[in-house]
């Protein structure tokens, strides 16, 4: 966690950091049993898309709201003039995911478990735990011995992106309109252009690795025939 954290801080790729790792003296069952530790992780927040799950869970209309508005004054003040701080907070973080899920797959970064409570609200890398960097390309690579049906495999995060950001769009529904329908009518165009931002970030990235300058009409052709080829010859 510590050298995979530090590694992404210097490819520029946002993340939370490493400051301490406390050996405990304890066992830790997992696969086998592991000498336990506690590791002190450095971040502008530990809010991710699971709090806003839990905080819906309890169903208390009230206590979302006062959740949410503490999010709004700590990490997006200037979101307080938006028609509807909840739309607007709903797609700076479809935006800042699109741009950190691109730059992840531009280094064949696997997460390993990319599930709503290892989504930040804030776009960093948080919670290294089974992850890599792959050494030979495969898109379907998976780093994790819990996911035994590739569903966090590396050409899925994408997906698995998209499908979290879908999941804290539920959770605001009740702060952006009181009708559900309405709301989700709402949500659906804040969460519909997150493959196109995604494209947008991943085929800039790719650019910037082939020494692009600007965009051609043959780059994306260029690219994926490029990874094609770094399959065939894994």
């Amino acid at each position: 966690e510590y050298v995979v954290s530090e590694g992404m801080h210097a490819l520029g790729i946002p993340t939370t950091r490493a400051l301490a790792i406390v050996a405990t003296g304890d066992s830790v069952y997992r696969d086998t049993i592991k000498p336990g530790a506690i590791l002190t992780r450095v971040a502008q927040s530990h809010i991710r898309v699971g709090s806003f799950q839990f905080m819906a869970f309890n169903e208390d209309p009230a206590d979302l709201q006062l959740f949410f508005n503490y999010v709004m004054g700590r990490h997006y003040p200037d979101l307080s003039d938006h028609d509807c701080p909840a739309l607007g907070f709903l797609d700076r973080v479809v935006e800042s995911q699109a741009s950190l899920i691109a730059q992840w797959m531009c280094v064949g970064f696997i997460h390993g478990v990319m599930n709503t409570d290892n989504m930040s609200i804030l776009g960093d890398t948080i919670d290294y735990g089974p992850c890599a960097f792959m050494d030979e390309y495969d898109p379907n690579r998976v780093f994790s011995y819990i996911d035994q049906w590739g569903r966090y495999a590396y050409s899925n995060q994408p997906k698995i992106a998209h499908w979290n950001l879908t999941r804290l769009a539920e959770t605001l529904l009740p702060l952006i309109h009181l009708d559900p329908h309405v709301a989700t009518e709402l949500v659906t165009p804040v969460l519909a252009p997150f493959e196109k931002r995604y494209d947008m970030f991943w085929m800039a990235g790719m650019r910037n690795k082939f020494g692009m300058s600007e965009s051609i009409p043959s780059d994306r052709a260029l690219m994926t025939s490029f990874l094609s080829l770094l399959h065939t010859y894994e």
